[in-house]
């Protein structure tokens, strides 16, 4: 594959952007500039194989011609991670306002925003009800997110329960794509998924109709309240390693320096 770049500049709109009420009274040029960053631009002169510019070329403008916003920032995002959900790639988005309300003499005000795709890994379990629904539920809708791209999914193994305080068998499985989503966004997602399975939280490692959890989120090491990042105890759970290991042996834990196959092979070792 090619890699390169579509890049898209000049599309104007006058709308009425702006902190100020006087900037909202009337309209001004706003203009926009995209650079979509493709993995493959040799595309075999098969135009359902392009980046659509004419389409991205009206995002751009719809997105300049929405409701009044204080800040181009907030539009340069918003056309950035349009553009990069609609197109699976990553994309920056450029927004000028050249009749911003400055005192000096200048000759335009720019604000870039990125949207970048990071490659994330999900930990999947049920030991509730009908498990299978629950998970193929949670793949369906994550996948159905236009934030995520090139969603796999691992086969569904059945567990022992871990931790002791779960009573049921589990059925667990891992998951591994590419999202737009930030590390709290994600949190979020994995949230909705649990509440709209119905889950309860009645006690550490109980019961539960769907458990989602983050691996990985690129490389990164978080830890903030509400989120630790890689999984604090994945490297002794065989549940979750065994499936993250038949779609992404070769993935680095970013603390220990070693691939989950690595990993995998040790937890088996010290099981014997």
């Amino acid at each position: 594959m090619m890699k390169g770049t579509v890049n898209i500049k000049g599309v104007t709109v006058n709308a009425s952007h702006g902190a100020y009420g006087f900037e909202r009274e009337e309209v001004h040029p706003f203009t926009a500039d995209a650079v979509l960053y493709t993995e493959d631009i040799d595309c075999g002169d098969e135009l359902a194989r392009t980046c659509d510019y004419g389409k991205a070329a009206d995002i751009m403008a719809e997105e300049l011609s929405a409701p009044s916003v204080n800040l181009i920032e907030t539009l340069a995002a918003r056309i950035a991670k349009r553009l990069a959900a609609e197109f699976g790639c990553d994309c920056s988005a450029t927004v000028h306002k050249p009749e911003a309300p400055l005192k000096v003499r200048f000759s335009d005000v720019s604000v870039t925003a990125h949207a970048r795709f990071t490659r994330v890994c999900l930990g999947l379990g049920s030991n509730m009800g009908d498990r299978k629904s629950y998970l193929d539920g949670a793949v369906a809708a994550i996948t159905a997110d236009k934030d995520n791209r090139d969603v796999r999914v691992s086969s569904y193994i059945a567990t022992a329960p871990y931790g002791g305080a779960a009573k049921g068998e589990f059925l667990n499985a891992c998951l591994v794509m590419r999202t737009l989503k930030s590390p709290s966004g994600l949190l979020a997602m994995c949230a909705a998924l649990e509440n709209a399975a119905g889950r309860v939280r009645r006690e550490r490692w109980g019961d539960r109709t769907l458990d989602a959890d983050i691996l990985f989120y690129g490389g990164e090491i978080i830890d903030v309240p509400g989120l630790t990042v890689p999984h604090t105890d994945m490297c002794n759970r065989g549940f979750v390693l065994g499936p993250l290991c038949e779609i992404a042996p070769g993935t680095v834990h970013p603390v220990y320096g070693k691939t989950v196959a690595d990993l995998y092979a040790e937890l088996k070792r010290r099981e014997k």
